[in-house]
């Protein structure tokens, strides 16, 4: 038989097992036929099988061990340099989780804790000593007439508490070592990390030691082999064991391209997560009135439009403008006196039979729960209405021009004058509603969609609109918004603030929940913000929301419905605490299945653009001198262009802008004068190559808007001409001679592969370096520029107007 596996070599073999020794047998042993032979055979089998299992144990142990060991007296060499720090002493008290802080030091070291149980005789016995002792000792204080120190009488009192516990079978005790090996690559950088890591013990009331000359045992004992060779015990009771667990609960980051929910109120780590990444991207957010729902979404906004995400909102009070405006976005104002409306009867790119679905809806919305009736007469007028204009189930019909309102008003008027009741009166109730919409205040609705999504930022703004009419109305933004962001497969945020106007569609909700479902197949992340959260809990509607939103975020509730929300979000004891005290800017973030405790935090630059605290508001206006203006007008002061012209600013913007970290910066421009300006530089490089930087990106958007400013490895600004070629232009600033020709000499290969290419140079010296290629003065490059575009500049892009 073929036998498998290596063969260790014979000198190895001898090192682990030691050599062999033969035994020389007798002739007549050899010549014996013993009747026993068959149970030695057994035996003989047996020892073979326990030397190979004793051979495979060395062998592991030769492989994995150190080729060498350099033991010193506070620390040991093996590679690394490890110093074992051990606890000699530990807190009177502590809480659940007490070493997250230790766990979560970001350095270079191992921690092992050592557990083992005490029996319940030994125990007892054990106490029932300790506390004749100091008993012993407290009476001999007393009789001698000193003062009893108050820890002798606290450990007194604790060892008797202690001893009931056992005895009644509520705590049981335990031994335990805690020891950590701090390492690193050379002894100064171990003498740093291991003076931390003791610092930070002590910080939570843990004595550390470094137990000299004993190197080797303490590395012995951290190893996870169950060795505790050291044995610097401190019994402690079950329920201090427990608290040492879980150390620490880690970020709930999915993917790189995640955004920043919160930090975590526990341990302060950062909870980065990706909605797009988790089974599905929708997220629900539910709290009471002011505590912090709408500072919350335009962070997560905010942050998932740095990642690149299309936001679009429905925003019902105008809470968003601001927000809007600072990206450069667009408000879509939907109000009787706007030139902004959407046609109820659209198809929007639906299928017919798909429309008469969410039209009945919209009714449901209009008129509350349809009756048996109302439903049989608005599914025979929305087929007449759409017949009457030759719009069928034939799909190239669909393009046609779609019927109004009106149309379908006048399509239900007639059966209000029949003589049958159970036709007249659904009749009267649906076109008493409609009427409204048809010659009433939200009249303007009777017409043709006009609205135009052309911009990465839309808020859809409806504060205008009456309150009877606000539900309707966001429905079917909802619908239009969500039918255009179909037709493309970028990742796009779709966020309903006070969402349940919207859901009440009726407690069978088709609609609602065909579309929480089917948004992850185009990309889209829906955001339903709502304070009627009982609404939510106990609506199918609401159910079906819950259970298609994978990211949940349960902010401060009111009291009277935190008992529902536990139950129904199944939340246990600690998590329902937190949730009954939660203040303002703290939530219970729920992410499929890992549920966590967090905070919500802005940067100062993020609070300042998503505050409505009228305060700040006024104090933000007084720092920067600006008149008391609307939120909802356009800022005089843009404080997202990172490089502005110092000449073109009052004093009251300089100093709201020096306020926020900008800094002055005087640079020659491209004509060679000295200019002033105030810049926000946080890149590598220097202020006058960031601006010079910013000025060429801006001389080459004269021309093109196929132009990208970098500020990576790529060159610092790229642009496309109208032929079709790719042109980098490399910025070298530096005052150091040397430097610059290593900066040129560096991205020389990135620069060769764009079709064409030039260095602009602060020093002129430099353009004696021909090897590099063309190398061009500032004052150079406008002539350069307009060169790629056929020698005459084209009209020039409006730009922003700053006070």
């Amino acid at each position: 038989m073929a036998s498998t596996g290596f063969k260790l070599p014979e000198g190895i073999s001898a090192l682990i097992l030691g050599p062999k020794k033969k035994k020389k047998a007798s002739p007549k042993e050899l010549g014996e036929q013993d009747a026993g032979a068959e149970a030695a055979s057994e035996e003989d089998k047996a020892k073979d099988d326990a030397d190979v299992v004793d051979y495979e144990d060395r062998l592991i142990q030769y492989l994995t061990s150190p080729a060498t060991i350099i033991r010193h007296a506070d620390d040991i060499q093996i590679d690394k340099f490890h110093r074992i720090i051990a606890a000699i002493n530990y807190p009177r008290l502590v809480e659940p989780g007490w070493l997250t802080r230790l766990i979560e030091m970001n350095m270079d070291f191992d921690l092992s804790i050592h557990i083992a149980p005490y029996s319940i005789e030994s125990t007892v016995k054990l106490l029932e000593t300790e506390i004749k002792k100091q008993k012993t000792d407290l009476y001999g204080l007393k009789a001698e007439g000193k003062i009893v120190p108050q820890s002798l009488i606290q450990k007194h009192d604790d060892t008797k508490a202690l001893l009931e516990a056992i005895q009644n079978g509520t705590e049981k005790m335990f031994t335990m070592s805690l020891y950590i090996d701090s390492k690193a690559l050379d002894k100064k950088s171990l003498e740093k990390v291991s003076t931390m890591i003791k610092s930070k013990m002590s910080s939570i009331m843990v004595t550390p030691k470094v137990p000299s000359f004993q190197m080797y045992k303490g590395l012995r004992s951290v190893l996870p082999i169950q060795f505790d060779e050291l044995s610097i015990t401190r019994e402690i009771t079950s329920s201090a064991a427990s608290a040492c667990f879980p150390f620490a609960i880690t970020s709930l980051e999915h993917h790189a391209t995640g955004i920043l929910i919160g930090f975590n109120q526990v341990n302060n780590i950062p909870i980065i997560v990706d909605p797009f990444e988790l089974s599905n991207p929708n997220i629900l957010v539910l709290g009471t009135s002011g505590g912090g729902k709408s500072y919350t979404i335009k962070l997560l906004l905010m942050r998932e439009f740095l990642e690149g995400v299309d936001i679009n909102i429905i925003d019902p009070q105008a809470e968003y403008t601001d927000l809007c405006t600072t990206f450069k976005g667009k408000s879509v104002k939907i109000a009787p006196d706007s030139d902004n409306v959407i046609n109820p009867m659209d198809l929007m790119g639906q299928p017919l039979e798909e429309k008469k679905l969410s039209l009945l809806a919209f009714f449901r919305v209009l008129l509350g729960e349809l009756t048996e009736g109302q439903r049989a007469i608005l599914d025979d007028a929305i087929d007449g209405t759409y017949e009457d204009i030759g719009i069928t189930k034939d799909p190239k019909t669909w393009s046609r021009k779609p019927p109004t309102l009106e149309s379908l008003y006048d399509h239900i008027i007639p059966l209000t004058r029949s003589e049958k009741e159970i036709i007249y009166k659904p009749a009267m109730s649906i076109v008493n509603r409609l009427k409204g919409y048809v010659s009433g205040p939200l009249k303007f609705l009777n017409q043709q969609t006009k609205i135009e999504m052309d911009n990465r930022v839309i808020s859809f703004d409806v504060k205008d609109i009456p309150d009877i009419g606000k539900g309707p109305i966001m429905f079917l933004i909802l619908e239009y918004v969500y039918n255009n962001m179909k037709k493309s497969r970028k990742r796009k945020v779709l966020c309903i603030d006070e969402a349940w106007s919207v859901f009440s569609a009726g407690e069978e909700g088709e609609y609602i929940l065909r579309l929480v479902k089917t948004c992850r197949k185009f990309n889209l992340s829906l955001i339903m913000i709502t304070q009627d959260v009982e609404d939510v809990l106990n609506s199918r509607a609401g159910r079906a929301v819950m259970t298609n939103t994978a990211t949940k975020l349960l902010l401060k509730q009111d009291t009277t419905v935190v008992d529902a929300i536990s139950e129904k979000f199944k939340l246990n004891d600690a998590e329902t605490r937190f949730l009954r005290i939660a203040s303002v800017g703290t939530a219970l973030l729920i992410a499929e299945n890992l549920r966590v405790p967090i905070h919500i935090q802005s940067s100062p630059e993020e609070h300042r653009i998503i505050t409505t605290k009228p305060d700040e508001l006024l104090e933000m206006i007084r720092k920067s001198g600006r008149p008391a203006i609307d939120r909802e007008m356009k800022p005089e002061l843009d404080i997202m262009d990172v490089v502005q012209d110092k000449t073109h600013l009052t004093n009251e913007q300089i100093d709201a802008l020096e306020d926020i970290g900008f800094t002055e910066a005087r640079v020659d421009s491209l004509e060679g004068k000295s200019e002033l300006y105030i810049v926000k530089n946080e890149t590598d490089d220097t202020d006058e190559h960031f601006v010079l930087q910013h000025i060429i990106f801006e001389e080459v958007k004269k021309y093109t808007e196929k132009v990208l400013l970098h500020h990576t490895k790529l060159p610092d600004v790229t642009f496309e001409t109208p032929d079709g070629k790719l042109v980098a232009i490399e910025i070298i600033a530096d005052m150091s001679l040397k430097a610059n020709i290593e900066a040129m000499e560096s991205k020389l290969p990135v620069l060769k592969k764009y079709n064409d290419y030039f260095y602009v140079v602060r020093d002129a010296t430099l353009r004696k370096y021909e090897s590099f290629g063309e190398i061009l003065t500032r004052t150079q490059v406008p002539t350069k520029v307009k060169a790629y575009f056929g020698g005459a500049a084209g009209a020039p892009l409006e730009e922003e107007t700053h006070a």
